[in-house]
């Protein structure tokens, strides 16, 4: 009885261990495949300074970004509270087709958010 127990308890801890190691190997194989990815550039993010800089000297617009990500172009605003949901779907309207008319052949997206929340999202395709 006290060999079998033994047994089965060697047999355990041998596929504990064997078991632990893949997980290793499988975490270096994605590492691996992520920094291939970077590599190749596909997840570039190029950013518009000169949209950035316009979003940015909007009134009521507290932070904001305009980039360029996988072929499709975002344009994010951060507002302020005071900032109502009308004035924020203006905003987001009126750079979706600014950017539309700078970027002809690409998607682009433009997202107002307000305390956390999104309160206009304008996509163009």
């Amino acid at each position: 009885m006290f060999r079998n127990i033994l047994i089965l308890l060697v047999i355990f801890l041998f596929t504990f261990i064997a078991g632990c190691s893949n997980v290793e190997e499988e975490k270096q194989d994605l590492n691996k495949s992520q920094d291939k990815t970077s590599e190749h550039g596909s997840k570039e993010i190029m950013q518009n300074e000169k949209y950035t800089e316009m979003v940015l000297d909007e009134e009521g617009v507290k932070n904001g970004q305009v980039y360029e990500e996988n072929g499709v172009v975002f344009g994010a605003l951060v507002l302020e509270e005071i900032v109502s949901d009308e004035r924020a779907k203006e905003l987001a309207n009126k750079y979706a087709q600014e950017l539309k008319n700078e970027y002809k052949n690409l998607k682009v997206n433009v997202q107002a958010v307000r305390n956390g929340e999104n309160v206009a999202n304008i996509t163009i395709d």
